[in-house]
């Protein structure tokens, strides 16, 4: 086995790891362990000269990509190996077609790492927030999951991170001092040459693109892309189709932030929802998934009127119509409980 391919196996395994990781913390019963399930990554066809890129099994991150007569144009670049191979995958697949474009969805090191790949040729589009978050101490901009900077020394020790962010510990210590730093987290990061606020039109090789501001869902920079020619919708983190959501207090964003970004998502005219870490959908399933998070905060809220526990509200939900969700029912309990803390606090 020559080095390069021990390496990208090597890399394959702990993305594996990472993901799985991400896929306990979030609930589900999602993909088998990675010493069960191959690590391969995909590139499937979504509509016309659109294509979803696969990174990895269960929760592992999803990207996009849409071939234009000038170029292509890139969603997330998801991390440095997996840009790497996708940037020769594309010259084989789609050759005089370099990526012109990189739509850097926010700045989460899971999909926002590994854009210099792409940075001989192409423009990086992001949300005004972006780069002040990349600029932010690690507490003012966590990493994905729950890690947190609980001294405030603005770096992470390995029992701070959560998730995927220590499963990549030894990955992201460049140093190996035993400590992530907001430069090792960000490492590989690219700055968008371009921003904007609340929605951007790209046009180029003949077709749009449309960048829309989710509005403090999961993150103040995140943005979810809408093909309109296609009529294909990107959605980033978090809508998930079929699957119990979310932890983590719902990202310590209040609930109705969550409901209200996803109905203004239902607005928009599509027939096809590819996301961002889980199984594609239509635009019914985004509704079903919008009705899903009404049905829950809804419930417990009238047991926090009602003054009852979290246990007593645990007992009371009843999310039996969801029941062809993953993570149902073993998962329901945290569900409660991540919901009770976001509309408590």
């Amino acid at each position: 086995m020559k080095r390069t391919d021990a390496l990208l196996l090597l890399v394959g395994a702990v993305v594996c790891v990472a993901a799985y990781a991400s896929a306990q913390q979030r609930g589900g019963r999602g993909a088998a362990p990675p010493d069960q399930q191959p690590f391969v990554r995909t590139i499937e066809q979504v509509r016309g000269d659109l294509y979803k890129v696969i990174s990895g099994p269960g929760v592992g991150a999803v990207t996009v990509f849409l071939v234009t007569q000038d170029g292509i144009i890139l969603t997330d670049p998801l991390n440095p190996e997996f840009s790497a191979w996708l940037k020769g995958e594309l010259a084989t697949k789609f050759p005089g077609k370099p990526v012109r474009f990189v739509l850097a969805s926010h700045y989460h090191w899971d999909h926002a790492r590994g854009g210099g790949m792409f940075a001989d040729t192409a423009k990086f589009i992001g949300h005004e927030n972006m780069s002040k978050n990349l600029a932010l101490p690690i507490r003012q901009a966590r990493p994905p999951g729950d890690t947190d900077d609980l001294n405030g020394d603005d770096r992470l020790t390995r029992e701070e991170a959560q998730t995927g962010t220590r499963a990549n510990f030894d990955r992201f210590d460049g140093n190996a001092d035993g400590f992530l730093t907001r430069e090792e987290i960000n490492a590989d990061i690219r700055r968008p040459d371009v921003t904007f606020s609340d929605r951007y039109t790209l046009t180029s090789g003949g077709t749009r693109v449309e960048l829309i501001w989710a509005k403090n869902r999961h993150t103040d920079d995140l943005f979810d892309v809408h093909f309109p020619d296609e009529r294909v919708l990107f959605a980033g983190d978090y809508v998930w189709i079929n699957r119990l959501c979310c932890n983590f207090s719902f990202d310590r964003r209040p609930m109705a932030t969550w409901i209200a970004s996803i109905r203004a998502l239902e607005a928009l005219d599509f027939d096809i929802v590819v996301t961002s870490h889980w199984a594609a959908g239509t635009k019914a399933d985004v509704i079903r998934f919008r009705e899903y998070l009404e049905d829950l905060s809804t419930q417990v809220q009238a047991g926090i009127k009602a003054g009852r526990s979290l246990e007593e509200i645990q007992k009371t939900v009843n999310l039996q119509k969801y029941s062809n969700f993953v993570g149902y029912p073993d998962q329901v309990p945290a569900i409660v409980q991540s919901a009770y803390n976001s509309l408590t606090n």
